[in-house]
């Protein structure tokens, strides 16, 4: 089996979606984004769309995926925010998150500031597939000399934590649910 990791294409929004219905499951992320037509066909344009901004050069994010070339297929993908260089901001303004109907708006709005993920299926997690994308941004953030900040899953910060990163503070959007805002040191 060869996994590689290569740049996602505008073209990847539906299997990037079905890998974040199937890594980002349980009653909280269904809250937010119920696997609904509205919310599939509303992902599948977010990633369509942001990763078309990124190849021309209209943000500092980087798309990456993980293709397994046994099964031809996507299997764990990364959206990361590049720093860039002092003068040089390539990220566009913001805009408020127009999220789809079937969202809990509210929950979303409250939850993420910026929709920046890691995400493997589950049939390809513990192969180090997480471990592979992280290293990817890591070596990025210490060639610029940047510190590197996430916001982790409860079922994600074991793997952060074995790359040096620790708690600065948490949160609970949702009860019985706790994010993890975490810093590399």
């Amino acid at each position: 089996m060869l996994l590689e990791i290569i740049p996602a294409t505008p073209a990847d929004g539906t299997e990037l979606t079905e890998i974040f219905y199937a890594a980002f499951g349980g009653e909280f992320n269904r809250k937010m984004f119920p696997e609904t037509p509205d919310v599939t066909v509303w992902w599948e344009q977010i990633f369509h769309d942001s990763i078309t901004r990124s190849i021309a050069g209209r943000t500092n994010e980087v798309f990456l995926k993980v293709v397994d070339s046994d099964q031809d297929a996507i299997v764990a993908f990364a959206k990361w925010k590049c720093p860039t260089s002092a003068g040089r901001d390539r990220h566009e303004p913001e805009e408020s998150a127009v999220w789809a109907p079937s969202c809990d708006g509210k929950l979303c709005d409250r939850f993420f500031g910026d929709l920046d993920m890691l995400a493997v299926h589950p049939s390809h997690q513990g192969r180090g597939l997480a471990s592979k994308l992280l290293k990817w941004g890591l070596a990025r953030a210490d060639d610029e000399g940047v510190e590197v900040y996430l916001s982790s899953s409860p079922e994600g910060k074991p793997v952060y934590e074995k790359y040096g990163f620790r708690d600065l503070e948490s949160f609970s959007p949702y009860p019985d649910y706790v994010q993890v805002y975490l810093i590399e040191l």
